[in-house]
């Protein structure tokens, strides 16, 4: 990999140190469905951690699970990964453009995959920050994401990781129709509850290949913009990853953490789970330091 495109580290106060693992798992169809975005391409691999690398600037990593329904959805979640390629391309040639990470183009890139591929499915989870402008100190980035792909923020205040995506499920479709029977908004404590029969984890709202737009409309997505101090850290990963080893049985880290040995230790424990790797499992890792 080469190094990131990294703006100057005097142009902000936060350096990102990022490290993503991937591996196929013990997947029932044989496949890795599992596709990342690191920093400057895109990768579908059977078994990898990538090299630490240092971003002083605008930064940008994602991650997208083929949903197993489709034996084609490995096609849907890499055809993401190249989508947010080029989006992230094009926001660094031209960084004052008002649009960044337009999640209605990488709509657009898997609806409109070849026949063949219809009804392949995709999950997806990104986080970016942009340059700072003005001369002013960028401590923020930008989260979005579809289905149940997930970001986690480890506090270094708190020293505990927390969810802080809802995922796109029936379960929490349901707790949203409760709330708003109560007339009430729901408490993200309620939302990604676990323990509950598998049917009702069922995505409500995911990247799907059929340009038919009436049948396939656009998802449902959410973003949020997080503030980050030196030391928080952040976690993006597909289903394989949550499922199986929750953030509480998550190792805490800081600044002498050797990332590639955090994510190597969140792989054994997914192996050692009661689900054994059933699942594709992809983990990036995001630090964040004082420059």
């Amino acid at each position: 990999m080469s190094q990131a495109l990294c703006e100057d580290c005097s142009m902000s106060n936060l350096f990102a140190t990022v490290c993503a693992m991937t591996f196929q798992g013990n997947a029932s169809n044989g496949l890795q469905q599992d596709a990342f975005f690191f920093v400057d391409d895109y990768y579908q691999e059977v078994l990898g951690i990538t090299p630490v690398h240092r971003c002083d600037g605008a930064f940008c990593v994602a991650v997208s699970d083929g949903v197993s329904q489709s034996d084609f959805s490995q096609v849907a979640s890499l055809k993401a990964m190249k989508t947010v390629k080029q989006l992230w391309q094009t926001y660094l040639d031209n960084p004052n453009q008002s649009a960044v990470m337009d999640i209605s183009k990488i709509y657009e890139k898997v609806a409109t995959l070849p026949k063949r591929y219809y009804g392949a499915s995709a999950t997806l989870a990104l986080v970016y920050r942009t340059f700072a402008k003005d001369n002013q100190s960028n401590s923020s980035v930008v989260i979005k994401h579809i289905g149940d792909s997930r970001v986690y923020h480890f506090s270094a205040m708190t020293k505990t990781w927390r969810c802080i995506t809802r995922d796109h499920n029936l379960l929490n479709q349901l707790v949203d129709e409760q709330a708003a029977m109560e007339n009430r908004q729901a408490d993200f404590g309620e939302y990604n509850q676990n323990g509950m029969a598998s049917p009702m984890y069922a995505l409500t709202d995911c990247l799907i290949a059929d340009s038919d737009l009436d049948n396939n409309p656009m998802p449902a997505f959410e973003n949020q913009t997080l503030a980050v101090s030196s030391d928080d850290c952040l976690v993006v990963c597909t289903d394989g990853v949550h499922d199986l080893v929750p953030c509480d049985k998550w190792q805490s880290i800081d600044k002498h953490t050797d990332l590639q040995a955090w994510l190597k230790q969140l792989r054994k424990q997914i192996y050692a789970s009661k689900g054994r790797a059933y699942d594709n499992a992809t983990a990036i890792l995001v630090r964040f330091d004082e420059c």
